[in-house]
């Protein structure tokens, strides 16, 4: 299992990279790739078992703000 100490998911991680996935009120996650995805599809079975998708968007990894570790 990659490392990836920068990112709040539980892994397993992707190395590189992590963006901010907004949750709003001014809230984000730091995610890697994998735990971004995952977070996705969290949010699709969750928006499946309410019957309300809009309350649960999935976001698109390209269009994300990178996390700056500074």
């Amino acid at each position: 299992m990659a490392e990836n100490w920068n990112c709040d998911g539980s892994g397993p991680h992707t190395d590189g990279k992590v963006k901010l996935y907004p949750l709003g009120g001014g809230a984000n996650l730091i995610l890697c790739h994998s735990c971004w995805h995952r977070e996705n599809q969290y949010r699709r079975d969750r928006g499946r078992e309410t019957k309300n998708p809009d309350n649960w968007p999935v976001l698109d990894w390209a269009s994300a703000k990178p996390y700056e570790n500074e």
